[in-house]
């Protein structure tokens, strides 16, 4: 026979079941209370389909405005209301180490003390994402239009771009002189580089005037080329195994005469190949851009 322990049997009397205490809901409170959160200081609206935030082409301007189908934009055409702003977004376009540029990227608003309680506003003109140093050539003097032209055979992950957004202005500008426009300058160059960014004014005549800005704008009518897997192959098959060659080599393989020379063109546009633009002529190197493998 199994018996069985009873703890309870120790005490004198039978275990009594604790009475459950009545749960009353607790109610809160339907005062309305105050927010005190500091609303930001500066706001950053983008665009919900990821192109310009504005076309520019309000039918309110009375200077030249237009738009420029951009590569490095996803093909996307970009506004422009000023002829140096097409001329660098062309220029940008042309650059093995320009990943990616957008016109009229975001509306910025910087909220100030005074100014009737209104916020700063400001569109800026183009935003790119670049190698760093790319940013380190303009920072230590050297001119956008020639900054460009430098090759490279190395493409960098995207998490090692930097990026870069560009103020282009003419030699002239009516606004150079109010101090409210200066100040909006200074404070969108500081909102930025909080964000890590970098933010620079360019003149015309200190970055662009130059007589490659002609062949630029040559190029830039050609750089939409259709290519195929065929020119791919002629392309590695001019490097014979290494990492180098002539434009003129490579001209002659993808086919010769203007030809070759607009499919050379849209290899470098699409980043398959890096032209050192520093001369423009056959003897031009060519390099063949890390992870196209040479055959």
């Amino acid at each position: 026979m199994t018996k069985m322990f009873d703890p309870f049997k120790i005490y004198d009397e039978a275990w009594e079941v604790p009475e459950v205490i009545e749960q009353v809901p607790v109610t809160t409170p339907s005062v309305v209370r105050p927010n005190f959160r500091t609303p930001p200081i500066a706001t950053l609206y983008w665009a919900e389909d990821g192109g310009p935030v504005r076309t520019i082409l309000d039918g309110a301007k009375t200077r030249p405005t237009g738009f420029t189908p951009m590569i490095k934009g996803g093909f996307r055409t970009m506004p422009w209301d000023s002829f140096w702003e097409e001329r660098a977004m062309q220029l940008a376009d042309i650059s093995s180490r320009v990943h990616y540029l957008l016109a009229q990227p975001h509306r910025l608003e910087i909220g100030v003390r005074g100014n009737r309680g209104r916020k700063l506003i400001y569109f800026p003109d183009i935003l790119m994402k670049v190698d760093p140093s790319f940013v380190e050539d303009l920072k230590a003097g050297v001119r956008f239009i020639d900054a460009i032209r430098t090759p490279t055979s190395v493409r960098l992950p995207q998490s090692d771009w930097e990026i870069l957004i560009i103020e282009i202005k003419a030699d002239v500008d009516s606004r150079d002189n109010k101090v409210s426009y200066r100040q909006k300058l200074e404070l969108a160059d500081e909102v930025y580089a909080r964000r890590g960014w970098h933010f620079m004014e360019l003149r015309e005549s200190a970055h662009f005037k130059s007589k490659f800005l002609k062949t630029a704008r040559l190029w830039d009518s050609r750089k939409q080329v259709a290519l195929d897997e065929l020119d791919l192959e002629m392309c590695r098959r001019a490097f014979n195994g290494g990492a180098t060659t002539t434009l003129g080599r490579l001209e002659h393989a993808l086919g010769g005469g203007q030809i070759g020379r607009a499919k050379a063109l849209g290899l470098h546009y699409r980043q398959v190949i890096s032209i050192d633009l520093s001369r423009i002529d056959g003897g031009a190197i060519v390099y063949l851009m890390n992870g196209e493998v040479a055959r």
